[in-house]
Order: C-alpha cells, then sequence, then structure tokens
C-alpha cells in the first residue's frame, strides 16, 4: 500500500517514513495484528502451544507481513515436532523479508544438520507405518511403530496422542495415562489430548466403581444353619487278617495308584511338551513371516513416503517461486508506473515488457498495467521488437527469446512475435516450447501469412522426434 499523501510504499507501516503521515485503516490492522501476536506469545511461554498457534494464526489473517509472528508460528510447530510446517513458515517469511531476517538461521540449522534430518525422515516414515498398521487392524504393531517416533523425537505431540488412545483401547489405562501426562507437559492446553485424558478418566472411575463392588461381594459372611442334619455313624467291626496278606495287598495297591499317577500327570505333560514345541514354532515361523511382510510394507511405505514428501517439496518450491515471480512482478510495475510519472516513457514501456499480466495481483494493479501499457505500447513495442530481430539474425537465440517473449507481454497477439519465437526455441533444440509457439499460431491466429510455415515446421519437429524414439528403440 502507498501513502494516500506522497505515495512512498507503505512496507509493515501504518506511518509515511517521507511525510509521517499515519494512515487510519492500516494503523488498526497492524495493531490488531500485533495484539494477536503477543497474546500468542504470552501462550508460548506458558506452553499453550495449541493456543498459541491459534493466535498467531489470527495475527497472520490482519497481515500477512508479520514476519514476526510467523517466524514464532513456525518455532511453536517445531516445538510440537511438526518440522515441516515450521520450514514452509520460514520459508515464506525469508520472502517476505530477505534482509535481516532469523528464519534464515532456523533453515541453516535444519538443513545442516543431516542426522537431525535423518531423525525428521525417520520419524515421518514410523508415523506413517503406524497408520498403515492401524488401517490394517494391526493395533499391536502400530504401537511398537509409534514408541520408536516418541522415541526419536520426544517432542511430537500427534504421536503421543495416538499412542495414548490405543492404550485405552487396549484397557492400558496406566500406560495410557503415562503417555497422555508427557503430552500435556509439552502442551498444556492441547483439546485432544485433554478429551482423550477424560475419557480415560471415566474409564479408571468405571473400574474402580466395579473392583469396591467385588470386594464388598468377596466380604459377605455365609450364615450357618442353626439345624445342621447330623449323620451318627455305627461302630464297625474289623475281622483280623493275616499280617503278610494285608503287606501285598498294600503293594498291590501302591503300584496300582503309582501307574495311575504316571498315567494322570506324566503323559499329559509330555503330550503339553510336545505341543509346546509345535507352537513355539509356529509362532517362530509365524514371527518370521510376519518381520518379512514387515519389511516388505516398509520398504513400499519409505517408497511412497519418499513419493510423496518429493511433490510436497516440488510444489512448496512452485509456491516460492510463484510468491517470487508476483513480487517482482510488482517491483517492475512499481518502476515502470515511477518512470512514466517523470515523462520517461521508453524506460517505463521497457520496464513494462518485462511484467507478466498473469501474476499480477489484484484488480488495482491490472488496472495500472493496462494504463501503463496503453500509454507506452506504441512508442517501445516497434523498439523491442527490432531488437529481439538483431538477436535473431546474429544466432543469439536465448537473447531472441527474452526479447520475443517481452513484445508478446506488450502485444500477445503478434503472429510474428509467436513465429519467431519457436523458430529461436527451434534451433535451441527446445521442441516442447517451439511446438507450443507453433501450435498458438495455428489455433488462434489461423488468418496470419505464418500458419503454413509453423504447420511445415511442426511437421519437421514432429518427424525428428518419431527418428529419435525409432533409432533408440533399436539401440
Amino acid at each position: 500500500m502507498n501513502c494516500p499523501k506522497c505515495g512512498t510504499p507503505l512496507e509493515n507501516t501504518y506511518r509515511c517514513p517521507k511525510c509521517q503521515f499515519e494512515e487510519p485503516t492500516l494503523k488498526r490492522i497492524i495493531m490488531a495484528s500485533n495484539y494477536h501476536y503477543n497474546q500468542g506469545l504470552s501462550k508460548a511461554k506458558i506452553r499453550d502451544l495449541s493456543g498459541a498457534i491459534t493466535s498467531l494464526q489470527m495475527s497472520l489473517k490482519y497481515n500477512k507481513h508479520n514476519t514476526g509472528a510467523r517466524n514464532l508460528l513456525g518455532l511453536v510447530y517445531f516445538q510440537m515436532g511438526e518440522t515441516v510446517s515450521a520450514l514452509g513458515e520460514w520459508i515464506i517469511s525469508v520472502h517476505f523479508q530477505s534482509r535481516g531476517n532469523i528464519a534464515k538461521n532456523y533453515i541453516k540449522k535444519v538443513q545442516n544438520n543431516p542426522g537431525q534430518l535423518q531423525v525428521i525422515n525417520n520419524t515421518i516414515q514410523n508415523y506413517n507405518m503406524a497408520l498403515r498398521y492401524l488401517e490394517e487392524g494391526n493395533g499391536d504393531l502400530a504401537i511398537i511403530e509409534l514408541k520408536k517416533v516418541v522415541n526419536l523425537n520426544p517432542n511430537y505431540i500427534r504421536a503421543y496422542q495416538l499412542l495414548g488412545l490405543l492404550y485405552i483401547q487396549h484397557k492400558q489405562y496406566a500406560a495410557a495415562r503415562k503417555i497422555l501426562g508427557r503430552a500435556l507437559k509439552l502442551d498444556r492446553n492441547n483439546i485432544t489430548t485433554v478429551r482423550y485424558m477424560n475419557e480415560l478418566m471415566g474409564y479408571t472411575h468405571q473400574r474402580r466403581k466395579s473392583r469396591e463392588v467385588e470386594q464388598q461381594k468377596a466380604g459377605l459372611v455365609q450364615i450357618k444353619d442353626p439345624n445342621p442334619i447330623v449323620i451318627e455313624r455305627t461302630a464297625a467291626s474289623y475281622n483280623d487278617f493275616n499280617t503278610s496278606t494285608l503287606s501285598f495287598v498294600n503293594i498291590l495297591i501302591g503300584i496300582i495308584i503309582g501307574a495311575a499317577v504316571v498315567g494322570l500327570l506324566a503323559v499329559p505333560s509330555i503330550k503339553k511338551t510336545k505341543a509346546s514345541e509345535y507352537n513355539a514354532a509356529v509362532v517362530e515361523y509365524s514371527g518370521q513371516i510376519s518381520e518379512r511382510n514387515k519389511q516388505i510394507a516398509t520398504l513400499q511405505n519409505q517408497l511412497d513416503t519418499l513419493t510423496n514428501e518429493n511433490d510436497k517439496m516440488k510444489n512448496n518450491m512452485d509456491s516460492v517461486d510463484s510468491l517470487a515471480d508476483s513480487g517482482e512482478n510488482e517491483e517492475r510495475l512499481i518502476q515502470a508506473m515511477k518512470a512514466y510519472l517523470d515523462n520517461d516513457f521508453v524506460t517505463a514501456g521497457t520496464v513494462l515488457a518485462d511484467v507478466n499480466k498473469s501474476l499480477l495481483d489484484g484488480q488495482d494493479a491490472q488496472s495500472v498495467y493496462e494504463f501503463l501499457l496503453s500509454k507506452t505500447k506504441d512508442t517501445v513495442e516497434n523498439q523491442i521488437y527490432e531488437q529481439a530481430h538483431i538477436y535473431y539474425d546474429d544466432k543469439d537465440y536465448m537473447n531472441a527469446v527474452t526479447y520475443f517473449n517481452k513484445v508478446l507481454n506488450l502485444n500477445p497477439d503478434s503472429a510474428e512475435a509467436w513465429y519467431y519465437m519457436g523458430r529461436s526455441y527451434q534451433s535451441l533444440t527446445d521442441f516442447e516450447e517451439a511446438r507450443n509457439c507453433y501450435r498458438t499460431i495455428i489455433e488462434h491466429y489461423g488468418d496470419s501469412e505464418y500458419v503454413d510455415e509453423a504447420q511445415s515446421y511442426l511437421d519437421q519437429i514432429q518427424d525428428q522426434t518419431s527418428a529419435g524414439q525409432t533409432a533408440e528403440s533399436e539401440s
């Protein structure tokens, strides 16, 4: 935004550095952003990381250029174990403020520590593996992977929450209380952690009540019958046996009892031992199979994770490049406007030729571009076109492409510029870009004198590409 009095650009301030005018609306916006930043800083100091994230995100909604709030948001993410999110905030912060930004130091500390990058990578892989096991219904294996995650990254709150939830599901309430307690120490007001802890308290309270009921049942005393039934015993009559006969009978009875004991105790024990050995062998082979399946799943998961990370990095780089191109376009537009106000129409038109209209953000910027284009197009278009042809005739095709592109920024309907830019790309063996230029002429400028030649060169590129593919297949 520019100062409404003198037109000086206001960068993250509501007071003009030149005329000291204070823009009231911008002042309210910046003060609201600073208020939420201070709230987030206070919450971060008392370990209320979730609340700090909410306040800092609100601060950035008011003022996306508040690099202090964005840097602090990255630090909070990093403290919660969300390293990827932290790097994303710091990269955006450096884009908005490239000089004197402490976020550069944060990024370098992460990038210059290969060990920490490996830990981050292993943490993501193990956490994704735990999620994969949960989708397959293997809760025990998921617990093992989550234990690895919290050992690698003791600040990863998501892993603590998921591990505590699994412990509750397996009725390991003491372990769940311990894990969720660690998560609360890291983020004392995390809504998810507090909800899990309340659920755990409800389970333990119900378990305590059932245990008290069982103890009350065990303490009951059986009431004795006041009129018991008494069975009278008659006096037994004994006969005298021969002592030797009695001894023989006793020995025989002992042998029979011993054989019975062996049959009842030893044989089942032997069968149990054999069954135990068989079960142990089955468990061992099952473990080996499970370990191999786990290794296969781990390798597949690593491949998927690396593919996803590569896509994310490409998207982040594309977004950063897009932001950088948008910022450069705005700077060029401002330079062109300054040159026009100084009555330097040639410089204004030359700078405007480097502006890509599609990257301009906002209706105001589009309107300024259209105004400057209408005022400077006729002045500089022919000069830039002549310079492009000079480069083309000198076979300096790189600069020729650059200047023909400037011509198209000023006049997108120049079929001649499209044709010669395609010829330049073809000379540079960039057949894909050359093909795009020729197709633009054929599809949009069918009445142009360059249509037949564009079609001829397009067929020539197609023949060259087909011949190259045939030679590669034969080799």
